[in-house]
């Protein structure tokens, strides 16, 4: 039934670390065989708020997710987050000086002939294809077997941090030879927006975590731009327990309370001097400065983009710091002055065997890497 050995998948959020580990079965679906998640005091700014704190908590993490199974893993596959990320997009091009039916070993040429430019901080982890232009004019992903007299070609390079490379290579060495990286904001871009819309188009994706908000501009197969802002849910919580003089976590009870779309009547938290109620219009007020906030730093990303992201084009949101508002969707895309789709952060409700969209994007990649492996010279940046 399955084709490869006990995979474990780590997605590292903001806040929280998830772990999910199971077996890839010839239907080339991820079975999950058991899951663990743990918080911790998370990252931002490109580091750790408490660095002595992410190896343990990693590790146990996986040690909760591995507790009642006796199994060796054979790869473990490490998403990694934006903050620590990095993208560089390379071009080659080959002339064949006349008309040319183009064969996989022209690709393997492009992609041997072609590098990244690194400064020694960043480690490569894997090159996607942004895609493939025939003739100057007509683009692909998959031009074998297409004539033309010359071929151009858009390689994505993503990057970790040599730091966050080599401590968990350290700190999961114990558990499997075999530990792999993954761009976790690729991952989710590819699952989450339209494929066909990608490779006439593109398309941007907002992740508001939990202290931080992932950016990313995908084209084709590939990203082309990935940028981080210090910003995210936790934030409007704090500008709630600040504003209304709160607990930090009553401040995130009544974020979750939120209705945009509803300013009548209170909501009422339980405090040491008895229940209070609070005007629902002062709460959305405060959380809506913080989005308006957090969307003018998007919107000044997103019109830096060397390739012009076009004002046509919808963003798509998505983000467990947007999750538990309601009403979201239409404040961002009037602060953003764009169409946005919202896109859940949860995309099952099973809250024993919940799966975020951040990590159900990194097990779609590990499965179509795997398949992939023997086949496609892109596997060679895979590990």
């Amino acid at each position: 039934m399955f084709n490869n050995g006990n995979i474990a998948i780590i997605d590292i959020g903001s806040d929280k670390i998830f772990t999910k580990i199971g077996e890839i079965a010839k239907d080339n679906v991820f079975h999950i065989k058991s899951q663990a998640e743990v918080f911790y005091e998370g990252f931002m700014d490109g580091d750790w708020l408490q660095g002595d704190d992410v190896g343990e908590t990693v590790i146990r993490c996986l040690d909760k997710a591995l507790y009642d199974l006796n199994i060796k893993l054979a790869e473990i596959y490490i998403g990694v987050p934006g903050d620590f990320a990095r993208v560089q997009v390379c071009s080659n091009r080959l002339n064949f000086g006349c008309s040319h039916k183009i064969s996989a070993n022209d690709l393997q040429t492009m992609a041997d002939n072609t590098a990244p430019k690194n400064d020694g901080r960043f480690e490569v982890i894997d090159m996607q294809v942004v895609n493939y232009i025939l003739d100057n004019k007509e683009k692909s992903i998959d031009p074998i077997g297409k004539t033309c007299y010359n071929l151009g070609a858009n390689f994505s390079y993503n990057m970790c941090k040599k730091e966050f490379y080599n401590l968990f290579k350290t700190i999961l060495a114990p558990y499997s030879r075999k530990i792999k990286f993954i761009n976790s904001s690729l991952a989710e871009s590819l699952i989450a927006t339209d494929k066909e819309m990608r490779i006439k188009n593109s398309a941007v994706l907002v992740d508001v975590g939990y202290l931080t908000t992932d950016i990313s501009y995908i084209m084709g197969g590939g990203l082309i731009a990935l940028n981080t802002l210090p910003f995210g849910g936790g934030h409007i919580a704090y500008d709630l327990s600040y504003g209304l003089e709160l607990p930090y976590n009553t401040a995130c009870y009544v974020k979750s309370k939120i209705d945009f779309a509803d300013n009548d009547g209170n909501i009422t938290v339980r405090t040491d001097n008895g229940a209070v109620d609070i005007e629902k219009t002062y709460i959305n007020m405060i959380a809506n400065a913080r989005l308006e906030e957090i969307c003018e730093k998007i919107t000044q990303v997103i019109s830096n983009y060397k390739i012009e992201y076009p004002g046509y084009l919808k963003i798509y949101l998505t983000g467990r710091g947007l999750s538990d508002m309601k009403g979201v969707r239409t404040v961002m895309a009037k602060a953003l002055n764009r169409q946005c789709e919202l896109m859940n952060a949860v995309i099952n409700s099973d809250e024993k065997n919940k799966i975020y969209l951040s990590t159900a994007g990194l097990m779609q990649f590990v499965v179509k890497s795997s398949g992939r492996a023997k086949q496609s010279f892109l596997s060679k940046f895979l590990g």
